[in-house]
């Protein structure tokens, strides 16, 4: 039974919604805007009507904006704000049970040892529905609202998570991998033909029974990389996402790219004559707007030269390329000439499902850039860091115009974000230092501190129980 000192459930859910209180999100590569005390409006339609400053109540605010007469007010505690929900650019779905395993080899032996055998597992379905429950749940837990999601070779287990990131309301890139070359313990598919046809089945599967609305899930072309698919079976996939490079309706492409030497020099091996990785996936038709190429590493001119021609977008991964050896990401360079970054967690590789941890990595990451070369250009500054956990995701996954902050017509993807509730969130004394507050919860906090978790202004994740016992209510008007 809920305490009658808690607000109404509906005051936290129902909409329209107004919040009260201090608002923090990324609105350029170099500034993080602190509101202290302003009125954000969630309308019926889950979107974003207005964000007010302090010089107007939210009773006020309520009034001066149409269908907001009846809306439910929540104000937001001394030492809570809201924060945009994190975006996750590179996780691969199937390996969830291998976290944390597998790293004492290099990016083969642990692909040879852990990733092919968990990945062909999947060949029994029934596996998705057991393990895909809990890991979209734990990543809304944790302020994960969007995910681009890598599966499996599989067409039904990849439907699965499909399916329960749409009913848990978390949105979502997803399609299935093609490998058809270099795997092992069966992680291939049994011809060109066949790939693409489980391929289009879970486009279709998506478009027509999941998500008609393209409100949350969205499918994407998947080759695994170019050292794992043909020129055939990459010919097959860039036709059958022709309109790739269409920003209002092609689909989305998921790939990896220049992860190690070895893997770069595998690819040029099954794909004589290109110039360099990116000339290959360009030629098929896979590079675009709509793009997400994980990891980035170990790239020539020439890659940089299409890939910012074609507006692709990285996802960098500093915690599995940290963890496997693979190398360094530099965004710095990446960003300079305007190709789109945001971060990924690549687990399994990586050990954390967290994107505060990807933060954290990717800050380390830039400074030992910094240390090896003695070049200070390749630290990454904090403005930089949140906005790659947000617009920066947000523009990688094609979706800015939709998410990644609280401009006026996105839609409500946020977290209620509380540093007064952990010991581990140190704010005593700086109570009063609203950037203080919020880099101590980037670099010390983690899901206990994560209130509540909207997506499309739905409560999809929240600790009614935990901020109860903890005596941190909130107050409704």
């Amino acid at each position: 039974m809920r305490d009658p000192k808690l607000a109404p459930e509906r005051s936290s859910t129902a909409l329209p919604l107004i919040f009260y209180g201090r608002i923090i999100h990324s609105t350029s590569r170099t500034e993080v805007t602190i509101l202290s005390k302003a009125s954000l409006g969630i309308n019926k339609d889950g979107k974003i009507a207005f964000v007010e400053t302090a010089h107007v109540s939210p009773a006020e605010a309520a009034k001066r904006h149409h269908g907001f007469g009846n809306a439910s007010i929540i104000h937001l505690k001394p030492l809570q704000f809201l924060f945009p929900g994190l975006i996750d650019t590179h996780m691969h779905a199937p390996q969830y049970p291998n976290i944390s395993l597998g790293m004492e080899g290099d990016l083969k032996e642990w692909c040879e040892g852990w990733t092919d055998p968990i990945e062909a597992s999947y060949s029994d379905t029934s596996k998705a529905g057991r393990v895909y429950p809990a890991m979209v749940s734990n990543l809304l837990t944790n302020g994960t609202t969007t995910v681009a999601y890598n599966s499996s070779i599989h067409p039904d287990a990849t439907n699965v998570l499909a399916e329960i990131c749409k009913e848990k309301g978390q949105r979502a890139i997803i399609g299935k991998l093609c490998i058809e070359t270099g795997a092992t313990h069966g992680n291939m598919e049994k011809s060109v033909e066949q790939s693409l046809k489980d391929e289009q089945k879970v486009v279709e599967h998506i478009l027509n029974k999941v998500d008609p609305k393209g409100e949350l899930v969205l499918p994407c072309i998947q080759p695994r990389a170019g050292s794992y698919v043909s020129e055939s079976l990459m010919s097959g996939l860039g036709k059958l996402c022709h309109n790739a490079t269409d920003e209002k309706s092609g689909l989305r492409i998921q790939a990896h790219m220049c992860e190690t030497p070895l893997e770069v020099s595998n690819m040029h091996a099954l794909h004589p004559g290109y110039q360099s990785y990116a000339d290959m996936y360009n030629h098929h038709g896979l590079f675009g707007p709509r793009t997400i190429l994980a990891h980035c590493i170990h790239l020539t001119d020439r890659d940089i030269d299409v890939m910012a021609e074609r507006g692709v977008g990285v996802a960098h991964n500093a915690n599995s390329n940290t963890c496997l050896r693979d190398g360094w990401c530099r965004v710095r360079r990446l960003l300079e000439r305007g190709v789109k970054v945001g971060l990924g967690t690549d687990c399994s590789a990586g050990y954390s499902i967290s994107i505060l941890n990807a933060i954290r990595q990717a800050s380390n990451v830039s400074r030992h850039l910094a240390i090896s070369t003695g070049d200070e250009k390749w630290v990454l500054k904090f403005e930089e860091l949140v906005y790659l956990a947000t617009m920066g995701g947000a523009e990688v996954c094609s979706l800015s115009d939709r998410v990644g902050n609280f401009e006026t017509g996105k839609e409500f993807d946020a977290l209620v974000v509380d540093v007064g509730l952990d010991d581990n969130i140190n704010v005593q004394g700086w109570e009063h230092d609203e950037e203080a507050m919020l880099k101590k919860w980037v670099f010390m906090g983690d899901d206990r501190s994560i209130r509540k978790v909207f997506v499309a202004g739905k409560l999809v994740a929240g600790k009614d129980t935990e901020a109860q016992k903890s005596g941190a209510m909130w107050m409704a008007s």
